[in-house]
């Protein structure tokens, strides 16, 4: 893991199992460079996000033990913030008023759904309409220009759910929105311990992504201490196998590539 990063990062103020520190020490002994955080940040009340009562407190953790551990490991402070269509400028203030290092943009939601938790909806519409309306947010997220990266981009076969037609045209599609928007995708392991067991984006998606010559990171999604930086290996295979030579890192809002 020497020299590598890891952005995607939930600790016990979202849905986590262990505090900043916590993890902190468990990146320095595997070698990380970076260490990032990104609690989720939601608009609507939810379990797993960040009470707004406690922005502050993930602020000061995370810049103390920046500073405390600087010797040693590079901490960046970033959140996962929920997109929701029509809610762009509620989302703008909160972003605004943090000192971050980086923000991904997921989506959870379709409407009031979160399919990402809840399962009770799946198969109300077609999968390929499913597909259709979640891309069609992703497209939105990334053209809002509020974040540097859209998380796992097709996490919406998370339960396996799939297309039941062929939908490379709104793949190509979302692409180029991607492109023309000008953000990084996240190549996130930890959807191969989800039940659809696949990295996320898929190696398809992946190889998509570099023939647009969209840039990537990569992160592990962990939510406890043993699972950072899990399944890199096979990642970076992907990735190099690709193509890639570089991924994005993050420092104030801006972008650094390092190789791997």
């Amino acid at each position: 893991m020497v020299g590598l990063v890891d952005y995607h990062m939930h600790s016990v103020l979202s849905d986590g199992k262990n505090s900043y520190e916590e993890m902190i020490k468990t990146a320095i002994d595997i070698g990380l460079e970076e260490v990032g955080f990104s609690d989720h940040v939601c608009l609507k009340t939810v379990e797993w996000a960040v009470m707004p009562i406690d922005i502050p407190v993930m602020t000061e953790q995370i810049l103390e033990l920046r500073d405390k551990y600087s010797s040693q490991i590079k901490v960046r402070y970033g959140i996962e913030m929920d997109y929701f269509p029509g809610r762009e400028k509620e989302i703008l203030k909160i972003i605004s008023s943090l000192p971050l290092d980086y923000v991904i943009g997921s989506v959870h939601f379709i409407g009031d759904w979160n399919f990402d938790t809840d399962q009770s909806l799946y198969g109300k519409w077609s999968n390929d309409e499913l597909y259709n309306m979640y891309y069609e947010l992703i497209q939105l997220a990334a053209r809002s220009g509020l974040f540097d990266t859209i998380g796992h981009l097709d996490i919406i076969k998370k339960f396996r759910v799939y297309p039941e037609s062929d939908q490379s045209r709104l793949m190509e599609d979302t692409l180029k929105v991607l492109k023309e928007s000008n953000v990084v995708v996240e190549l996130n392991t930890g959807g191969l311990d989800r039940p659809c067991a696949e990295l996320t984006p898929s190696p398809e998606l992946v190889a998509l992504c570099y023939q647009h010559h969209i840039p990537m990171t990569i992160s592990s999604d962990a939510h406890s201490t043993t699972q950072i930086a899990r399944h890199y290996e096979t990642a970076l295979n992907l990735m190099k196998k690709i193509g890639f030579e570089e991924i994005v890192t993050f420092k104030n809002r801006e972008r650094k590539m390092i190789r791997i």
